[in-house]
């Protein structure tokens, strides 16, 4: 028979295969794995720093490692304080500790972990592989690992003689399964001619010229260039450029330095950065806009007609 007999979803007295359910969880997630949100499975000291980690609520897609084009979804319906128990170093070193979460099905991998319960399971966990190689953050590189259907959360590194874990020892290795991304592209309007940039503190500039952008509820970071042709005075000029969003959130700090020029002559003046966004601009909208000061020189920078003014901004979303 080409094809499986029973499509999901047929429903009635059909029998669904289980294949077919997991190649819906991967079509869901795009063929990728990792957490569904930026803070789910995050892992974390203990609130008393201890013996172990805690691992935040949250979901994530799990490749199934031993068949192609499928995957398990796996949820932790609450922080987990109590599965990922880290061992005290001795006196001989350090060693560091791979934080990962497991699907075990018996069904498909004889290498799998039996459930307590047929029914109930579980047939997924958190575990602890001991004593990473230096340099591995991929689970599939850990040696032994390469066909186990999981995925990394975290390393932690213990030094010498050491039983507790704070946050300094843990280093995230999560990804999102699906990041969301948007791309919002403006052409302004050419600045007013003039606007000559001589303060040595940072000052609005070209002077009230402004984008608005609109920061989505789920991004996390944003990555922007503004840029416009500006020009120089004859004489040698430096300074330093930032971008500003909202009234006071700075980022994006560029060094420019032109050399003296026989006669004027216009150039291009970029600001660009990238910015983790505070929760109190999401969901909102925001002015961006260039600030700038002199340092040296007896030259300026100043705007001319005629000129273009575009804003290239992309919101990102990453595990953080």
């Amino acid at each position: 028979m080409a094809l499986d007999p029973v499509p999901w979803w047929i429903g009635g007295d059909a029998e669904h295969g289980d294949n077919v359910a997991r190649m819906l969880a991967y079509l869901a997630a795009n063929g990728n794995q990792g957490v569904v949100a930026p803070n789910d499975l995050k892992v974390l000291p203990l609130d008393v720093p201890g013996a172990g980690v805690k691992v935040l609520a949250g979901g994530a897609s799990i490749l199934n490692a031993v068949a192609s084009q499928e995957a398990y979804t796996v949820r932790n319906p609450v922080t987990d304080a109590d599965s990922v128990k880290i061992a005290a170093t001795g006196s001989s070193g350090g060693r560091r500790d791979m934080v990962i979460a497991v699907v075990d099905n018996p069904n498909v991998d004889g290498n799998a972990k039996d459930p307590t319960d047929l029914v109930h399971g579980p047939y997924d966990r958190f575990d602890v592989i001991p004593n990473v190689p230096a340099g591995v953050t991929r689970l599939r590189d850990v040696p032994g690992q390469g066909g186990t259907s999981g995925i990394e959360l975290a390393l932690v590194t213990l030094p010498a003689n050491t039983g507790t874990v704070t946050s300094g020892m843990i280093t995230d290795l999560r990804r999102l399964a699906n990041p969301r991304t948007e791309r919002q592209l403006q052409l302004g309007a050419s600045p007013a001619a003039g606007n000559a940039l001589t303060s040595s503190s940072f000052t609005a500039w070209p002077t009230t010229d402004t984008f608005t952008v609109t920061v989505p509820e789920w991004a996390t970071h944003m990555l922007a260039r503004l840029e416009f042709m500006g020009g120089q005075t004859a004489a040698q000029v430096a300074g330093e450029l930032r971008l500003v969003l909202g009234s006071s959130t700075t980022f994006g700090t560029y060094a420019y330095n032109y050399a003296a020029q026989n006669g004027q002559a216009r150039q291009p003046v970029v600001a660009a950065g990238e910015l983790a966004l505070p929760d109190s601009v999401k969901g909102t909208t925001q002015p961006l806009r260039i600030s700038g000061r002199r340092t040296g020189g007896t030259g300026n920078l100043f705007t001319v007609d005629s000129s273009y003014f575009i804003s290239d901004v992309e919101f990102v979303q990453r595990a953080r």
